[in-house]
């Protein structure tokens, strides 16, 4: 008996550091819902009855990440950059080039490599799997005293397509193309391992992402100037948590009226 409520202790405290995680990151940018999900355990067969099975506690099998889409707060910044849909952004990690990330924050800014990048140096790849780099300069049609000639123009401006087409606009009116940014979609996302700072990596269960063009094949577009926040519902994470709450609590007395029992007939 005290080993299956000792089960139900440890599911009590798992959902109450689910829930508290979830509450911590409610203004984290991208950040998706955790949910622990709970099966019961049972023992074998026994001899009370021919085919009965007598319950032997609660587990916690897996952690997993609800990701309804979040609501889409404005910045006015041109890099700052959030899906609708289903997509994620693929990243390559700055010191390991092997390591393919994926996440929801498009927090990104262009890099001291003219590359665009997170905040940690991790590479945001194109529809095509490459880096995107926007120079800072480029030849074009450049206008001094009147005159209009050949020669080399400064990056004025970039803009971001809801397909993912970043443009750049050197000297003020020569718009290029200088790559597409990609958005990855999995068999099952819901999968996916987390490795901290709100990135993920693959795995079997999730399958391998599909990087392609954002738009197409239910990716979902991109908008810019914008940033996708979390998916947390407060109310609803601070009922759970009282639940939860309850749960250890009375597990909790439940417990130490059984010790006493057994204290009691020993």
């Amino acid at each position: 008996m005290i080993s299956v409520i000792r089960s139900g202790m440890s599911a009590a405290l798992s959902d109450l550091d689910v829930t508290s995680n979830n509450i911590a990151n409610a203004g984290t940018t991208g950040y998706k819902k955790r949910e622990a999900s709970f099966v019961d355990v049972y023992a074998d067969t026994v001899a009370i009855g021919v085919g009965n099975k007598v319950g032997s506690g609660v587990t916690t099998p897996e952690m997993r990440i609800m990701r309804s889409q979040g609501e889409l707060k404005q910045t006015g910044t041109v890099l700052d950059l959030a899906v609708e849909g289903e997509g994620m952004f693929t990243l390559r990690n700055g010191s390991n080039l092997g390591d393919v990330l994926y996440t929801r924050d498009g927090s990104f800014s262009i890099d001291l490599n003219g590359e665009i990048a997170t905040s940690e140096g991790h590479k945001v790849m194109s529809a095509n799997g490459m880096a995107i780099t926007v120079p800072m300069r480029a030849a074009g049609i450049v206008t001094q005293n009147g005159v209009e000639r050949l020669g080399s123009a400064a990056l004025t401006s970039v803009n971001i397509q809801s397909d993912g087409t970043v443009e750049a606009t050197y000297g003020g009116t020569n718009i290029v193309a200088v790559g597409k940014i990609g958005l990855a979609t999995f068999a099952d996302a819901n999968r996916l391992t987390a490795v901290g700072n709100n990135m993920f990596r693959e795995n079997a269960r999730s399958g391998p992402g599909n990087l392609g063009q954002a738009v197409k094949d239910g990716r979902g577009k991109i908008h810019s100037g914008a940033l996708e926040m979390s998916n947390i519902d407060m109310t609803g994470e601070l009922a759970k948590l009282i639940r939860a709450q309850q749960a250890f609590s009375g597990t909790s007395r439940l417990l130490q009226s059984e010790t006493e029992m057994v204290r009691k007939f020993l």
